[in-house]
């Protein structure tokens, strides 16, 4: 039973990893923006509960085995499940079959590059509350989404961040710049928590959201403006290249509609 609740602790502690790297992977699937390649995220968190149960179970026949010796349980039968267990672990677990999200070493680099999809993000938002005609719909919508942008790509900590590597001549113009985009982000959250209820979407609203939403990209654009060139663009051409593989694997898919590119807006 020790060893059982040991190898229980164990995997546990695997799981805390392996769901942290794929929070990343589940806003980018929300957003219509999944990584290459395409984390298989349902299996893998399905097989999480299945090899707690088989491998509890090894290690639960281990602490019978002096029961084996005496005819207790057959010898075939404990090789069988301990062969199951060990043919089942490599092909579940494999790094092949599940892609965590992997971030750039470079950490400034890194916040670069969520502040590229908090931008690529506002677009997604905008196309929404265009083709939006209930109030109801867009909230549960954006409700949601809203929610993984803040919480995923940390708008305040890399504005925070990046502001250690602007000169001290612009830090007064970067962070107000940077602290108004936070704003206009938290402006478009409340407005959807709070001011949307049940109805038809007029163009107040409308235009509201979409005012709140480019506000963010643009300050976002402002601010990335007294960044080291090259950290940014690598930041950008990392999203252009994952989008562009994102584009081949999804052509010619049924379920393509998971992922519904926009266009960058740093390439408009």
């Amino acid at each position: 039973l020790v060893r059982s609740l040991r190898f229980f602790k164990a995997y546990l502690s695997e799981i805390r990893v392996a769901t942290s790297h794929d929070a990343m992977y589940l806003v980018q699937v929300s957003l219509g923006q999944p990584h290459h390649p395409n984390l298989m995220i349902i299996p893998r968190l399905l097989a999480t509960p299945v090899l707690l149960c088989i491998g509890l179970c090894f290690r639960t026949v281990n602490c019978f085995s002096s029961a084996t010796q005496h005819g207790f349980l057959p010898n075939r039968r404990e090789a069988i499940i301990k062969g199951s267990f060990i043919a089942f672990l490599p092909s579940s677990t494999s790094p092949k079959l599940a892609y965590a999200y992997q971030p750039d070493p470079d950490q400034l680099r890194e916040s670069l590059y969520l502040l590229s999809r908090v931008q690529e993000a506002t677009l997604q938002q905008e196309r929404f509350v265009r083709r939006s005609s209930k109030q109801q719909d867009l909230k549960n919508k954006m409700k949601l989404t809203l929610r993984l942008i803040e919480k995923n790509y940390k708008l305040v900590d890399q504005i925070t961040y990046c502001s250690n590597f602007i000169p001290s001549e612009n830090l007064v113009e970067a962070t107000e710049a940077g602290n108004a985009a936070a704003e206009e982000l938290q402006s478009a959250i409340d407005y959807v928590n709070f001011e949307l209820k049940v109805g038809p979407m007029d163009d107040e609203k409308k235009d509201y959201l979409t005012s709140a939403l480019q506000n963010t990209r643009e300050k976002i654009f402002i601010f990335v403006d007294f960044m080291p060139k090259e950290k940014l663009e690598g930041a950008r051409d990392r999203i252009e290249e994952e989008n562009k593989l994102n584009i081949e694997e999804f052509d010619g898919e049924e379920d393509a509609g998971v992922y519904n590119p926009v266009k960058l807006p740093w390439k408009m």
